[in-house]
């Protein structure tokens, strides 16, 4: 490992680690050294969240200092920019999602992505784009670029789409509790069934696609700049050295 990374992976993490272990050894600390009425109060037992939440904290802190430290003056604007506001509208369209009055659905998902926005944004604002010069020195993006992007862009929403649709597809007893599900005939039960898999596929199936289009968006970004071709460096001119005469 490069000695610009290690430190901050040592100090950032180290202490993290010992945060997650302190917040796992406590309870039986506090249950060796304290009395019982004062394991009870509220302080104390919320000792082992703070621990974990900053040890939480911490490993952020160093992902976005790795994250600067990789890729500072590197990334061209034509792919930090758009990702950039790729996130921000992530944060506006999920704020929508989370005061709209007309469905639950978006309101679901919104936190969700107000959350994945936000510290996405909090890790991208730390990297510094590439300058002027170097914009300048690169070649347009082709086809074969942008084809790629959307392939891996594709690849995203399938995938990221199948995964949530595969986690939150109604199963029994379909919101009802298990009494009055319990209760019903077998015929009743294949209606709720069907008319509970009829709404999540109208309703919540093509909001999941519409949630993975933000991540799929960035991964298109930055995939087609990743497979963006070169200018060759130039070589210097090798020094002839003159002959006498």
């Amino acid at each position: 490992m490069s000695s610009k990374y290690l430190g901050p992976v040592k100090w950032l993490g180290g202490i993290a680690l010992v945060l997650f272990a302190f917040a796992l050894v406590f309870p039986s600390i506090s249950s060796a050294i304290l009395s019982e009425e004062t394991r009870k109060q509220v302080l104390v037992n919320a000792v082992p969240f703070f621990a974990a939440f900053i040890g939480i904290l911490l490993l952020f802190a160093l992902l976005i200092v790795l994250t600067a430290k990789r890729y500072n003056g590197r990334v061209p604007s034509r792919c930090h920019k758009p990702i950039e506001r790729t996130m921000v509208a992530g944060i506006l369209f999920s704020v929508f999602f989370l005061f709209q009055p007309f469905s639950i659905v978006p309101y679901r998902y919104g936190f969700l992505l107000l959350l994945g926005a936000t510290l996405s944004f909090i890790l991208w604002s730390h990297v510094v784009p590439a300058g002027s010069k170097v914009d300048d020195d690169l070649p347009p993006l082709g086809t074969r670029q942008h084809l790629i992007g959307l392939a891996a862009t594709a690849a995203v929403v399938i995938g990221m789409s199948l995964a949530i649709i595969n986690t939150n597809i109604p199963k029994e007893p379909y919101g009802l509790r298990d009494r009055v599900w319990n209760s019903y005939s077998d015929e009743r039960k294949a209606e709720t069934a069907a008319a509970a898999t009829a709404d999540f596929n109208s309703v919540e199936t093509p909001f999941i696609v519409i949630f993975s289009l933000f991540p799929a968006a960035i991964v298109y970004f930055a995939v087609r700049e990743a497979v963006a071709e070169r200018r060759p460096t130039a070589l210097p001119m090798p020094v002839v050295a003159a002959g006498r005469a």
